[in-house]
């Protein structure tokens, strides 16, 4: 299969997912709130196809009235991390004073931690709700992008056209949207793509636990 293959291949994927994300909240085929005693734990069926959960509630309702919400909170997260970190990871590698350092040590702070327990500790102490449990995952998911931005940034600044613009009298601002955006912008979009789908498994592991969605909200 060529490369070009795969390229729509994915691509397709992709739109029937994103379709399905978008317009799956409209084509539901029970109400997911409803229960039926009758009905738990009931096998896939024609009426249901992924068949009930333990309240007799359809899961393919269910899930079909999560997927949106879902997604949303999952870029909202991924969105206000990309944000901060990019802004700290930059803050790092362009300012060598006290401002840097603080991002450094908040940074190496946060990534010290097993993320996994300190999620779950933070979303814990708060309460319980969608609100907590991102403000937990963003809260150690920013120093990822942090680190990348000052990565590729510090890199970038030793090349000999980043020494000439500084030379020439550009500044900082200009710089970065100049010269270290087209740098930035492949690696931390990947990563973006990528953490997608871990904090949407990790905001369903913390409804799971009691931490996020409260019922009879589906997740």
């Amino acid at each position: 299969m060529s490369k070009r293959s795969v390229f729509y291949l994915i691509s397709l994927i992709c739109v029937i997912w994103c379709g399905f994300l978008f317009l799956g909240a409209f084509f539901i085929p029970c109400d997911p709130y409803t229960t039926s005693p009758e009905l738990s734990l009931a096998a896939p069926s024609s009426s249901h196809i992924l068949g009930c959960d333990r309240l007799g509630r359809d899961l393919l309702s269910r899930l079909l009235s999560a997927s949106f919400p879902s997604f949303l909170t999952a870029i909202a997260v991924i969105a206000v991390s990309l944000a901060i970190g990019v802004i700290l990871g930059l803050i790092r590698a362009f300012c060598k004073n006290f401002l840097g350092s603080i991002s450094k040590i908040l940074t190496d702070l946060l990534l010290s931690f097993p993320q996994s327990i300190a999620v779950i500790f933070i979303a814990g102490t708060l309460s319980a709700g969608i609100f907590g449990s991102s403000f937990a995952i963003a809260l150690f998911l920013w120093p990822h992008f942090a680190r990348i931005t000052y990565t590729i940034s510090g890199d970038a600044l030793q090349n000999d056209y980043m020494k000439q613009a500084r030379l020439s009298g550009e500044n900082t601002f200009r710089i970065i949207r100049y010269y270290l955006f087209y740098e930035l912008k492949d690696q931390l979009l990947i990563t973006a793509l990528l953490d997608l789908s871990a904090v949407i498994l990790a905001m369903a592991t913390l409804s799971f636990l009691g931490l996020s969605s409260q019922p009879p909200l589906p997740e």
